[in-house]
């Protein structure tokens, strides 16, 4: 499911991408919530497991939903509002391994997710295509599938300015 050859492969930019993560984030946690799952957890673990940052629970199904969502649909529910994509270097779907193995950096929220971006926008092969760390390991970009107002042309790609 990559993009038409005649259109060329823009990569989506850190805010965009942002944004989208926080939907799903908020998504996930409230149909938690919703579902009372959330207070399951603190009835069945002891106290010293739950951290106040995260639940065990929700980087569970944060990991399961942003590995289903990335490999079958190629893209999450906040993905889809913001119009990217999950391809591999060259705009074609992901397997379910590369899937698997990009959603570890963003599902685990704290200190992970922060270390994967630092990484992402500092170390030259990460930041040359716009990709966090975790995004690196398993060969795979994040796109947009707009018309961007602006783009820039740098190391290759095509970014969205």
């Amino acid at each position: 499911m990559g993009k038409p050859p005649s259109e060329p492969i823009i990569l989506a930019n850190w805010g965009r991408r942002l944004i989208a993560w926080f939907i799903d984030y908020l998504f996930v946690n409230i149909m938690l919530a919703y579902f009372g799952l959330e207070s399951f957890e603190t009835n069945f673990l002891p106290s010293f497991l739950l951290p106040s940052l995260w639940s065990p629970l929700s980087i569970l199904v944060l990991f399961f939903y942003w590995t289903l969502s990335g490999w079958y649909f190629g893209r999450s529910i906040g993905q889809l509002l913001l119009n990217l994509r999950l391809t591999d270097l060259n705009g074609n779907g992901v397997s379910l391994a590369a899937a698997a193995i990009q959603s570890i950096g963003k599902a685990i929220d704290f200190p992970v997710l922060p270390i994967d971006c630092i990484i992402g926008w500092t170390y030259g092969p990460c930041k040359k295509a716009r990709q966090r760390f975790f995004n690196n390991l398993s060969n795979t970009i994040v796109i947009y599938l707009g018309k961007p107002m602006k783009t820039i042309k740098q190391d290759g790609f095509e970014k969205e300015a």
